[in-house]
């Protein structure tokens, strides 16, 4: 299996138009000669349309042919095709009149799934090949002046092609077929069309030497290698750091650590449960990346983070435009330049531009349009430089004239702090090797002068003992000396020695003479000298490395990185820590005004250059953008048109391009929808947790199988489970997977690293993931509720895990989507009895962002926002566990929907489910519905909920 076949597998996984499962939506039925004059009933506008609609258009499918579901008597004939599945779909606009008008950029499409090569032959209608020769020989008819007739031609053409059935004909092979036509709300955007453009091009360039995507298509896991411990060699590499509240957790670091040994190519996996500081290591990884090239006076790097997920991405964007400052009484942690503010720039589809200009994010697009435009125009140019001129003088008290000297003294500064910050870990790795484990060099100072004040005590007492035995032996009669060969005499010399021997005085035998006893005393009086001799030289290196390690804290107060002497260390470790919120925070800001000053003096491009998507255009464009932005954020969908380029009449990608590429919420990403991007990179950090809500995968594992099997991916159904095992296949795997496959660390036995040090929930909360998923890896981090004294719910009783009983016999059904009315008023009743006081708890916080409302349907959504109070409704989130997928709130309350009768399948369907929904919330999750529908199972998700809210009695009504 050859890389090519597997981007040919990929490919065709992105570019398999699917049936839509309609039969629980809202349709409206018509007729094919309608749909062939191209003109319906206009009550279906009405019908169809939604009231924020005033446009008098709509964008609808037409499913003009569907198989019919038989039956025999009241019984369905049992066959492998599933109830109204449509076999032609035509993407279609309806206007008020019930005109229908053809759809642009969007082409007719029959079922992949309906094509051979497939498993189950029954299903089929027709050959791949030929409509994929059909719209390879044919597309060009859908471009310039469309009519109705000519667009339900082109469609008509394709499904009798590909099906040699005539259209008007109710049978294909021996499958029936429906008279009725189906019209349905067409709410899908034509998003992968980048994506396969990538696909197309990487298949007919062949491109060499793409380390990266070909470590993600490899088809073996990647051999192990040891993790590398957090030594003096790893901190010396970590230089950069975007916030100076906190110090990195040692999971963290252990992640950094790798990342800075990375080589291109490389895939370095994080498994990230939630609460454990993803964004955080995020935004260490690119100011490190960042601060290393300002050292070295190198371009910025182009780093560009990405997931398919809008939440996951807007999430980043907002956390790298909110960076806390540290000084009161300095300018260095403010923009010098007008018109940036955030470190991450956006490049949202059309569809998003509107929101992403609500929200006030730096947003542009390939064309450079928006915030580049903005920021590049000359009026800001010329107020910046006058700007960065000012704030410069301001922090360095020189009165520099122009920007390249402005340049210079902050390259200046930033090198000397950092060499500042290698002598302190140089001096720090020469304490800790003379030093004992957790001590302070001011403690060990005291520790080695009471060492040495002992030690010269001992060699006084010595000798005064010495003193005392020469005196007592000089007091023997003379004669009992003389003649101690004689037994009476000896004994008389022995006694006279027992008794003056003194309790630890151990080593001295009562038949010793003085010499003896002397001799002894000698050896002890030397080794009492060479102890105030070493610990004199002792406490003289310490001495000269806590006045070097004064002299540099004093350089660095006069620098104005710290506001007073911070004490000294313990370790090695400790003073990493330290350098993380000073020199490495102070370094990055400093790295981002010596870019600033590096865009100022920078090329701008021309008035015909702007828009295009030269190669030198593109490099400028991004060169310029990354000096104010470090970071571009967006998603798959886009990232193939940021590198698409235009030269010498071609199309080509700029391959290799992207120092950096970060994969955020990888568990959601699948693999073929991301996998073409890893070309345009040299190496990728992926982000994620298996354990989180799963991708929504565009095909299923019967297609999947014959895609891999008719691409040679796989040579029998049998070798399918090796690619499941790799992760590459792509009906129910993850990037996250393939990352894990790719990735050359293990940690707790499992492929990629692991942030373990949960800081989000109180350990009450965190606690019951902890057992349903995270067998005990995670650390919390928080502390318990019942031990925080300014636990804000305490004066409310609300607990930090409780439940809410509401009776109910069953839920109802509606469009495929359970609810629960009685549930839905009885969390509305508690929310309007609660809510303002609950806010009160949490006046310092944003209103909307204390209580969410997490339910398993739709809805039951709709139902609980139609109960809720006009006036308490705006600050209150009610959505899906999708919704809150990489969100907090202080308290979530779950609406589990489900009657006492009902079980509740859902939610033990999947653990990542409760596993999402519980970790979502901070200080408090409260269940509300009927506890009878929770499994009486451990074993199951619900069951281990139930099993815990009872355990700990936090019943609560």
């Amino acid at each position: 299996m050859s890389p090519q076949t597997v981007t040919k597998y990929f490919r065709d996984s992105v570019a398999a138009k699917l049936k839509i499962n309609f039969k629980n939506s809202r349709f409206m039925i018509s007729d094919l000669d309608s749909i062939i004059q191209g003109r319906v009933d206009s009550k279906h506008y009405a019908a169809l349309s939604d009231r924020k609609n005033v446009s008098g258009k709509l964008d609808v499918i037409i499913v003009a042919k569907t198989i019919k579901t038989n039956f025999d008597g009241q019984q369905k004939v049992d066959t492998n095709i599933e109830d109204m599945s449509g076999i032609l779909y035509i993407p279609a606009v309806l206007t008020v009149n019930g005109v229908l008008l053809p759809s642009e950029g969007k082409y007719p499409w029959i079922p992949r799934e309906h094509l051979h090569p497939i498993l189950d032959k029954e299903l089929a209608i027709g050959y791949v090949n030929d409509f994929d020769e059909f719209m390879s020989n044919n597309y060009q008819r859908l471009e310039n002046n469309l009519t109705w007739k000519s667009y339900f031609d082109f469609a008509k053409d394709l499904y009798e092609t590909v099906t040699e059935s005539n259209i008007s004909s109710n049978t294909i092979n021996d499958i029936e077929l429906e008279n009725n036509v189906y019209i349905i709300k067409d709410d899908s955007v034509n998003a992968t069309r980048n994506i396969l453009k990538l696909y197309d091009h990487l298949l007919s360039s062949q491109p060499d030497n793409l380390r990266l995507y070909q470590n993600f298509l490899n088809q073996e896991f990647t051999t192990l290698s040891p993790l590398t411990p957090n030594r003096m060699s790893e901190m010396q590499k970590h230089v950069g750091q975007m916030g100076g509240e906190y110090p990195l957790s040692p999971s963290q670091r252990e992640c950094l650590n790798h990342f800075n040994h990375m080589e291109e190519g490389e895939i370095l996996a994080v498994n990230g449960p939630p609460g454990t500081g993803k964004t955080t290591l995020l935004q260490s990884l690119v100011a490190n990346l960042y601060v290393k090239r300002a050292l070295k006076k190198e371009k910025p790097p182009v780093i560009v983070a990405s997931s398919t997920n809008n939440q996951a991405v807007t999430n980043i964007i907002e956390s790298f435009g909110k960076i806390k400052p540290k000084w009161k009484n300095s300018n260095l942690e403010q923009r010098w330049v007008e018109g940036a503010d955030s470190f991450a720039v956006y490049f949202p589809s059309g569809s998003k531009e509107k929101e992403a200009k609500e929200k006030g994010f730096q947003y542009t697009n390939p064309r450079g349009e928006n915030f580049f435009e903005e920021v590049e125009g000359k009026e800001n140019i010329e107020r910046s430089a006058e700007k960065l001129l000012k704030e410069c003088n301001r922090y360095f008290g020189i009165n520099h004239t122009d920007i390249k000297q402005c340049e210079q003294t902050i390259s200046n500064r930033l090198a000397a702090i950092e060499e500042i910050r290698q002598k302190i870990l140089f001096l720090f790795s020469e304490y800790d090797q003379m030093a004992p484990k957790g001590v302070s060099m001011d403690t060990y100072l005291r520790q080695l002068t009471a060492e040495k004040s002992e030690w010269e005590n001992t060699f006084q007492a010595i000798q005064q003992r010495i003193k005392a035995w020469q005196t007592h032996f000089s007091n023997l009669p003379f004669f009992v000396r003389l003649f101690k060969f004689f037994p009476f005499f000896k004994n008389k010399l022995v006694s006279h020695v027992r008794y003056f021997i003194q309790p630890d005085e151990g080593f001295i035998d009562e038949s010793m003479n003085l010499d003896e006893i002397i001799s002894l005393y000698s050896k002890k009086a030397k080794k009492a000298r060479e102890k105030i001799k070493q610990v004199e030289a002792t406490y003289q290196q310490i001495s000269e490395l806590t006045k070097k390690y004064k002299k540099l804290i004093e350089e660095l107060i006069s620098l104005n990185i710290l506001e007073e002497y911070p004490g000294s260390f313990a370790s090695l470790d400790q003073v990493n820590e330290f350098l993380d919120t000073t020199i490495k925070y102070a370094s990055f800001w400093l790295a981002v005004h010596y870019y600033e000053c590096r865009w100022l003096s920078e090329k701008r491009l021309s008035e015909k250059q702007k828009g295009r998507n030269f190669e030198n255009v593109l490099n400028q464009f991004y060169t310029n953008l990354s000096m104010l932005a470090p970071c571009f954020v967006m998603t798959f969908y886009q990232l193939p048109k940021m590198l698409l380029s235009y030269d010498n009449g071609k199309e080509h990608f700029l391959y290799n391009y992207i120092d950096l590429l970060i994969v955020d919420e990888a568990g959601q990403v699948t693999p073929e929808i991301a996998a073409c991007s890893f070309s345009l990179a040299k190496r990728a950090v992926v982000v994620g947790d298996v354990y989180q809500i799963e991708p929504v995968w565009n095909i299923n594992e019967t297609l999947d199988m014959s895609l891999a099997l008719s691409n040679d991916v796989i040579t029998s159904v049998g070798r399918f489970e090796k690619l499941r095992e790799l992760g590459l296949n792509t009906s129910e795997s993850s990037v996250m997977r393939v990352a894990c496959k790719s990735c050359k660390y293990e940690k707790h036995q499992q492929r990629g690293l692991f942030l373990s040090e949960h800081r989000r929930c109180y350990d009450d909360i965190i606690d019951y993931c902890n057992k349903l998923v995270y067998k005990g890896k995670l650390e919390p981090m928080r502390g318990r509720a019942g031990e925080d004294d300014e636990f804000p719910l305490a004066q409310l009783s609300i607990p930090p895990l409780g439940h809410i009983q509401v009776d109910s016999q069953q839920s109802s059904k509606k469009a495929g989507s359970r609810y629960n009315e009685i549930e839905a008023r009885a969390i509305a009743a508690w929310i309007n009895e609660h809510f303002y006081k609950i806010r009160n708890a949490y006046h310092k916080d944003n209103p909307e962002s204390v209580i969410g409302i997490i339910t398993p349907f739709k809805m039951q959504v709709r139902a609980i926002k139609r109960a809720l109070s006009p006036d308490i409704k705006p600050f209150i989130d009610v959505g899906t566990v999708h919704t809150f997928q990489g969100g907090e709130r202080r308290v979530i309350i779950m609406s589990t929907v489900y009657g006492k009768s009902d079980g509740c399948f859902f939610i033990d369907a999947n653990k990542s489910l409760l596993n999402v929904a519980v970790s979502r919330a901070k200080d408090s999750f409260l269940v509300m519905g009927d506890m009878n529908c929770l499994s009486d199972s451990a074993n199951k998700p619900s069951g281990l909920l139930k099993k815990m809210l009872l355990e700990n009695d936090v019943v609560y009504s």
